[in-house]
Formats: structure tokens, sequence, C-alpha cells
């Protein structure tokens, strides 16, 4: 099962320049609650913003650097993100793919879950997650809003209406 997890503000914003313009450790607690001990999928600027590689979970990057390597034993580097989707689609173990934005896009019409922290404010980006339709996505859970440092966000669920097609071939 794939599913997204992302933080984006009012105007779907995720980040500029490598990295999230906002820092809120609620959302990165929640983050780290819900893809420790998994899979995570991303692509290769959104593992070199990391601090590193992160504990206790599998990385997988997407890259079309041929060059791109990392020798870390839980880090796998993939040029085929479509196949990458179509193998982990069809598996029980959930997967997350944290981003950037193309693979986001990409990846959509393989997800089942989208797990959003909306942030309630609007910023200037480079990055954006992906329009959720509502044709085809359903809010299944929104938690209670919070605040940190004058910056109001809450965690959304957001669940695919019907399942996903096969081969990522439904639209978003």
């Amino acid at each position: 099962m794939i599913s997204l997890i992302a933080a984006a503000g009012e105007n779907n914003e995720i980040g500029k320049d490598g990295r999230m313009p906002w820092n809120l450790p609620g959302d990165l607690q929640h983050f780290k609650a819900l893809t420790l001990g998994r899979t995570m999928l991303m692509g290769r600027k959104t593992f070199q913003s990391l601090p590193g590689v992160l504990p206790k979970r599998q990385h997988i990057i997407v890259t079309r650097d041929v060059d791109f390597c990392n020798p870390h034993p839980r880090v796998q580097v993939i040029s085929d993100l479509a196949g990458a989707l179509e193998r982990y689609e069809a598996e029980e173990e959930e997967i997350f793919v944290i981003g950037g934005g193309q693979i986001y896009k990409e990846a959509m019409p393989y997800a089942s879950v989208i797990y959003l922290t909306r942030i309630h404010k609007t910023y200037d980006a480079d990055a954006f997650f992906p329009e959720i339709s509502p044709e085809h996505w359903i809010m299944a859970d929104r938690g209670p809003s919070m605040e940190e440092h004058d910056t109001r966000y809450e965690f959304i669920t957001y669940r695919r209406r019907e399942l996903p097609v096969k081969g990522g071939e439904q639209s978003q």
C-alpha cells in the first residue's frame, strides 16, 4: 500500500530552495510516529535535504542522476519510479512517499492514503503538493487545530474513494 505524507501551506506549498519554509516540531513528531519502522520513498533532492539517513526507516531514493549513490545499508537508489510504485502498490506493507513535488505528483495515482499536515499560512515556494481532488479523495480524519510559533496547523487523513487502478492508470 502506498501512502503520501506531506506538510503543505494553504496553497499547497511544500518547499523553497530545498527547505521547508516552517519549523513545526509537532509536525515532525507526527511524521516520525507514522514513518518509524517503515519504508520511505523520496526524490534525491528530498533525501539530500534531510539531516542524514533517518533512524529505523528504510530509504528508497529515486533519481535520474546515474552518479548518485549512497552506501548506507538502509538506502536503496533506483531510477524507475513507476516500476517501484507498481511493485509497492500491491504490497500489504504501507510505504510512505515523502516528496518532493514531482514525486508526489507521479505517485498520487498509485496511493491509497494521504496524510497531510495543513498549515494555515501561505509561503513563497518553488515546490508544491498536487491538488487533492474531492472526486477521488475523501477526508477520513481531521485532528484538532494546533499552534506553534504563531502558526496554526492540523493533521488531515484522506482516503481514496475507490481503489487505485493497477499501474497508476487512474486519474488523481
